[in-house]
């Protein structure tokens, strides 16, 4: 099987560490995969909830505008948004102007639910990275790349964890070694 990148990384990185840098990589595709699953997740409960306000206040298709918001949640901010204007629209044409700004005031409420507490929590629990760096790692990533920044920004920061975690074990491991030398010299 070919892997791309792993051999772009054997061909860039000292030959010392191609090991680990390999190492490396595969964690950090396992971890990227278990973002991907969270991603599925987070779409599959904005697509309830969407489907349920919709289908509650009479809105028409709601279950394909329900499936359209799970899909275009994998788009950070710009894709909960655009999911909303068509049934904002249909809302508005088909059932007046208060059911339109109800569906509005509807899609901030869950698009706010997501973005503030259901997706820091899935990334914590399905990728173990802290809900604060999620939103540290979003919002630096959109400033930096946009949306494509946005996008790429939980992975990398995945990764950038299975890098500073390793760093950590080894401080600690030679922490240890010191200590057990010192105890060997007296």
């Amino acid at each position: 099987k070919s892997d791309g990148v792993g051999e772009f990384l054997r061909i860039v990185a000292p030959v010392r560490h191609h090991e680990y840098i390999i190492d490396l990589w595969k964690r950090s595709q396992r971890k990227i995969a278990l973002w991907l699953q969270g991603q599925v997740v987070l779409g599959l409960i904005v697509g309830i909830l969407v489907y349920i306000v919709l289908a509650l206040t009479g809105v028409p298709y709601a279950i394909m505008l329900a499936v359209l918001a799970g899909m275009l949640e994998i788009i950070p901010v710009f894709g909960p948004i655009i999911a909303s204007v068509p049934a904002i629209l249909l809302a508005f044409s088909y059932n007046g102007v208060g059911t339109g700004i109800l569906i509005m005031i509807l899609y901030f409420v869950i698009h706010q639910l997501e973005s503030q507490v259901f997706y820091p929590l899935v990334v914590k629990k399905v990728v173990g990275i802290s809900p604060i760096l999620v939103i540290i790692a979003l919002v630096v990533g959109a400033k930096l790349a946009g949306v494509i920044g946005a996008l790429i920004a939980v992975p990398l920061a995945a990764a950038f964890m299975e890098y500073i975690n390793d760093v950590e074990k080894d401080k600690q491991a030679e922490v240890a070694d010191r200590i057990t030398t010192t105890k060997l010299d007296f």
